[in-house]
């Protein structure tokens, strides 16, 4: 089995954290919900409100309403707990969906069956992330042990002298001291926590590491593979439509560079003794185009200097050849009707299609050059 060197893809940790394969700190979670609950607990429950509906009855001269003591009692145990447990819960979620990316785990919803092996079970207890969960428990052991003597020692005589308070004032006495100890142990195991995410992230990435031929395989269903996706891009390229291989069939010939530039001429003298361009087509469909005008018998000249000059002053389809190519296009008709005459008359000579080359074009200043392929 190939080792497992290489670092993991975003699709795979996207594919991870469909799964509920994310970095997760329970620890962090569990600490934001503490101290959610510590610092609101003060603000949420009063003991004044809840003395004052008593103290109400007892200085009224007659009970009250049995329905509306009661609807007044639910109604202030609401207004006192809605809150408290609405902070709590924004201080559970936040965090985890800040470690899941807010990623939802669809996948992780289904019944796995192999979270029921106790092969599996077992190989847990020993694995790197049950180590790190005992040196984590031994640090919370020492942590705890140390908050609670730094706690009595600063705030043991305010604990231990609240018996002697009033009962309105016990109750802010202890919510208080209750708020103090939960934030003192939240800063001394902060460390910890911080500890505990890094760690769970390194051992996350661990798990999620794959090996040259998974980054391969993934590349390919990503990106696809090239060389395929080439050639169907060449096919799809290679495709003619209906209407370019009716003009290419009714062309005149089909000038060619030598296979990068496909041009069909048309020339009707009935209609207009002007030639104009019925096909422009270049790399794969110039192809396609000399390869259905070789199956219909249409006759191809390969003149690289003319087929470069026209494609060049001819920027459109159906446009008339230009006045400066015109000369070089009326050589190659006279040339194919040369050789329709000699086919019938075999001893007149032919000039050969290979002269076509040295076919010199004019260029816009009007200095003759030879087009080079």
């Amino acid at each position: 089995m190939a080792e497992k060197t290489e670092k993991p893809t975003e699709k795979k940790r996207r594919d991870a954290a469909k799964k509920g394969q994310t970095v997760k700190s329970r620890d962090s979670v569990a600490l934001a919900v503490l101290v959610a609950g510590a610092a609101s607990a003060p603000v949420c429950f009063d003991l004044m409100r809840v003395l004052r509906p008593v103290a109400t009855v007892m200085s009224a001269e007659r009970m009250p309403n049995p329905g509306d003591y009661l609807f007044a009692c639910g109604r202030l145990f609401l207004t006192m707990t809605l809150p408290f447990v609405l902070i709590c819960a924004l201080a559970g979620v936040v965090p985890a969906l800040l470690q899941s990316r807010f990623a939802l785990a669809t996948d992780a919803i289904r019944f796995d069956f192999a979270a029921l092996n106790p092969v599996n079970g077992i190989k847990k207890l020993f694995s790197l992330r049950a180590l790190k969960e005992f040196v984590k428990a031994i640090f919370y052991l020492a942590i705890t042990i140390a908050v609670a003597w730094l706690y009595l020692d600063r705030y043991g005589s305010t604990l231990f002298a609240s018996r002697y308070a009033d009962g309105l004032s016990l109750g802010h006495i202890w919510s208080t001291l209750l708020s103090r100890l939960v934030l003192l142990f939240a800063v001394c195991a902060l460390p910890v926590l911080v500890l505990d995410v890094l760690v769970e992230y390194l051992l996350h990435g661990r798990d999620l590491k794959m090996d040259r031929h998974e980054v391969k395989q993934e590349h390919k269903q990503t990106e696809g593979n090239q060389e395929v996706k080439g050639r169907l891009r060449e096919l799809r390229e290679e495709l003619l439509s209906e209407e370019v291989k009716r003009n290419i069939e009714q062309s005149a010939f089909i000038l060619a560079n030598p296979t990068h530039i496909a041009i069909g001429i048309y020339l009707n003298p009935d209609i207009v003794p002007l030639p104009f361009v019925s096909v422009r087509e270049t790399n794969a469909r110039a192809r396609a185009v000399l390869r259905h005008a070789k199956a219909k018998g249409v006759p191809i000249v390969r003149a690289i200097a003319l087929a470069r000059s026209v494609y060049k002053r001819s920027p459109r389809r159906y446009s008339f050849v230009s006045l400066e190519d015109l000369d070089g296009v009326m050589r190659v008709l006279v040339w194919l009707r040369e050789i329709e005459t000699a086919n019938r008359f075999p001893d007149e000579p032919v000039q050969q299609e290979s002269d076509f080359d040295q076919i010199e074009c004019k260029e816009d200043s009007g200095a003759a050059t030879k087009s080079e392929l």
